[in-house]
């Protein structure tokens, strides 16, 4: 009777072992494997793994269980690294020290616990690949909304809400994504903000901060600070910052341009309140990348948004292109 007791318990662990505690994760049969992240990060290898987790806590040394674990599973090791840090502060929490569980797992009776830090980065990776990664899930933006919800109920102080941030700068100071599925683009474009309004058009006008006449390069879309701005399509952020004059983004503001591959066009998102992207990350069409603002060469709140033909210029008129009148 004992053994088959523990059995049993053996076999209910085994079933929710992959249901996420801060991350509130989903169990999913989806086997696609439509995406496909490579296992080597960017600029990131192992060796160079090893010496940003020599002070990362009881993440020292394990470097060679992220790239074994990231091949295994297909998963990218920087995303798997830049959430453990975030997770855990650094390789020091509780979670990670005394229950080897480095990726904030949980089922119905609170955090799991493993037997070696190796099994808990396994674990989590494997969790990763089914649950986000297969389902077409490969950038923090389209991850936390499943794995760290802001408002979750187990959340109550609010700490969700920045968990965006922190896995972002992890993943910078890690050399950024390597997930080979949003890099060259769908060949079409959205509409950059909901509920566009076209407040100026791709034409002749008098600029309204230095009165010179002046060809009007992209659309502007009237909006309120903080709305949200989309990726027209999937890209490669190629500058995201302060269109500081000789830059060749001044006046801009706070401004981010995106090549996409598959057209051999550029994307220009101005005057952004926010920036929530960075160089050389790969985004998705529809991701958040900024928000609205009036930053730079601007009287009110509007999103420019340009599409180029060249990096630095040669732009054509976006509302055809969009389907707007």
């Amino acid at each position: 009777m004992k053994k088959m007791i523990i059995i049993s318990a053996i076999v209910i662990l085994l079933s929710i072992i992959l249901i996420p505690s801060m991350a509130i994760l989903f169990l999913s049969n989806d086997d696609s494997d439509s995406v496909k992240c490579s296992a080597v990060s960017g600029t990131l290898t192992e060796s160079s793994l090893e010496a940003y987790l020599e002070d990362k806590g009881v993440f020292k040394g394990h470097a060679k269980d992220f790239f074994e674990y990231g091949s295994k599973y297909d998963v990218d090791p920087a995303l798997v690294v830049a959430i453990c840090m975030s997770e855990t502060g650094r390789g020091t929490s509780a979670a990670v020290v005394k229950r080897n569980n480095p990726g904030g797992l949980m089922g119905n009776g609170g955090g799991f616990s493993f037997d070696t830090l190796k099994q808990g980065i396994e674990a989590m990776i494997e969790n990763l690949s089914r649950n986000y990664i297969k389902m077409g899930l490969t950038t923090p933006e389209t991850i936390q909304p499943k794995y760290c919800p802001v408002g979750a109920s187990n959340d109550p102080t609010g700490l969700n809400s920045n968990w965006l941030i922190t896995v972002n700068f992890f993943l910078d100071e890690l050399g950024g994504l390597s997930c080979e599925s949003v890099a060259s683009g769908t060949g079409s474009y959205i509409i950059p903000v909901k509920n566009p309004q076209v407040s100026s058009g791709f034409s002749d006008r008098v600029n309204p901060v230095t009165g010179i006449q002046e060809s009007h390069k992209g659309l502007d879309f009237a909006q309120q600070i903080g709305t949200e701005i989309l990726a027209a399509d999937d890209g490669i952020v190629v500058f995201s910052g302060y269109g500081a004059s000789g830059s060749g983004f001044g006046g801009y503001g706070n401004v981010v341009l995106i090549e996409h591959k598959k057209n051999k066009e550029w994307t220009l998102y101005g005057h952004q309140s926010m920036l929530l992207v960075k160089n050389n990350q790969k985004v998705k069409q529809g991701q958040v990348i900024g928000k609205v603002g009036s930053t730079g060469q601007s009287t009110g709140p509007h999103l420019h948004f340009e599409i180029r033909k060249e990096k630095m210029g040669a732009q054509v008129d976006p509302a055809p292109i969009l389907g707007l009148n």
